[in-house]
């Protein structure tokens, strides 16, 4: 394969590369069988031009195209800008790479990040109920509706498979956090989820009560949800049909950090993940430790595997990642376990919405997926109680608020403990407990004796 220089490079192909350049990243789910180029992520360039969702190439960009790589985005997000560059293969990769680092670039494969993998049995609830997570981290009841607080200053952002706008126990006023996910006709309508892993996510935490129907979420209606849809493009279908469907089976970290990035535009304090891969990647712990640090709370599953093993983006220590327990409070047998686990919360046959449209209804899932909606849906409620506080200092009472499970204090199976608003709530310093009456005052002595009379 021969690579043209930079000076001969023809005037058509630096077209296209500026169309490719500046074209706005769009995130999709890609087939599960898959088989893509090899994929890298560039950073460190000092010579890309500041743009609004691109605007002109660089020579930073031309240079790319002529070690080889063919630009398919660039992503500004977290601070950065990151170059996501395809080559045909794996010797391609290497010789880009080596012609990048030699010019002061980072670069790095581009991990792949799934859906956490759930076991489904379709379920139709009679009658409105509440899901027995629901109630495990609210000590057994759930608050009452003038409980939950009415206004959101801080937003709840889900990315995971889309949201299905339509299902009646669901909130209606949920929004795309990104604006080319709004239109209904789009193939990344955020609207739509033929996966129904998003929207299972969903009604754990934001299921409506009071309606007669379904079931309850952490935080019953929870008002200004924002959505990213990076699994389940419309029109990957399965041939043949079956589950799981083709088009739910992976995205890229690039394009993760992008998503979380539309979540913070949109307003967003809180971004929920029930998703994960294998492989670290510093560029997206670089990304999540700057939203940290620039006040936003991320929560995401720990991972199915049932080992030791690391899942990402879970394992950056600016993520919350939870493990997943059954209801007798044990540790779920596909449950990650690892010295980055922070928290546990309910993960087994877990019954939330789903779809689809056509017959919108309720499945039992289960898996850590599962588990970390649960932790976002009480952080929306603690903060949004109590909006004065940090995401820092919501994280840590939600950690040290969190009943002790296995051995005493903190360990790998279950983090700090499971999930428990009252817990967190008084962790956090509120409410103020009642004064305490006042001590009673001594009785006075009785008054002596009057003498007997004369």
């Amino acid at each position: 394969h021969r690579r043209a220089s930079r000076d001969s490079m023809p005037f058509v192909l630096f077209l296209a590369l500026l169309a490719s350049a500046t074209a706005a990243p769009t995130t999709k789910g890609r087939r599960a069988n898959e088989q893509p180029k090899v994929r890298l992520v560039v950073t460190g360039e000092t010579n890309v031009a500041r743009t609004t969702r691109g605007a002109r190439a660089s020579n930073r960009v031309a240079q790319m195209a002529a070690w080889g790589g063919n630009v398919t985005m660039t992503i500004r997000a977290a601070h950065n800008t990151f170059t996501v560059v395809e080559v045909a293969d794996p010797n391609e990769a290497r010789l880009f790479k080596e012609q990048a680092e030699r010019s002061g670039l980072r670069v790095e494969e581009d991990q792949r990040r799934y859906p956490g993998p759930s076991v489904a049995t379709r379920t139709q609830p009679l009658a409105e109920e509440t899901p027995w997570g629901i109630e495990r981290v609210y000590n057994g009841a759930v608050p009452n509706a003038s409980f939950f607080p009415s206004a959101v200053t801080h937003p709840l952002c889900i990315i995971d498979s889309g949201y299905l706008l339509t299902h009646p126990d669901l909130p209606s006023d949920a929004t795309a956090a990104d604006p080319l996910q709004a239109d209904p006709a789009g193939t990344m309508y955020f609207g739509d989820d033929i996966c129904n892993h998003g929207t299972h996510v969903a009604g754990t935490i934001a299921a409506i009560g009071g309606d007669g129907e379904g079931v309850v979420g952490v935080f019953p209606g929870a008002p200004g949800l924002k959505i990213v849809k990076v699994f389940g493009e419309a029109g990957q279908l399965d041939d043949p049909p079956g589950w799981p469907n083709e088009a739910c089976g992976w995205t890229y970290a690039s394009e993760l950090v992008d998503a979380v990035q539309r979540c913070v535009d949109s307003g967003a304090k809180i971004v929920s993940m029930s998703l994960g891969g294998g492989g670290p990647s510093s560029t997206e712990r670089d990304a999540f430790q700057t939203f940290f640090d620039d006040g936003i709370l991320i929560v995401a599953s720990a991972g199915n595997g049932g080992s030791s093993s690391y899942s990402y983006p879970a394992s950056y220590p600016s993520i919350m990642s939870v493990a997943a327990t059954d209801i007798s409070d044990a540790k779920a047998s596909f449950s990650q376990f690892n010295d980055e686990v922070d928290i546990a919360a309910p993960g087994v046959d877990v019954v939330s919405t789903v779809g689809p449209p056509s017959d919108p209804g309720y499945d039992s899932f289960s898996g850590t997926s599962m588990a970390a909606p649960h932790v976002s849906g009480l952080a929306m409620v603690l903060w949004n109680k109590y909006p004065s506080y940090t995401n820092a200092e919501v994280r840590t009472a939600l950690e040290g608020g969190a009943e002790d499970l296995g051995e005493p204090g903190r360990d790998n199976e279950f983090g700090h403990g499971l999930a428990n608003y009252q817990g967190a709530e008084m962790r956090l310093g509120a409410p103020s407990p009642p004064p305490s009456p006042p001590a009673t005052p001594p009785a006075p002595p009785p008054p002596p004796a009057l003498p007997p009379p004369s």
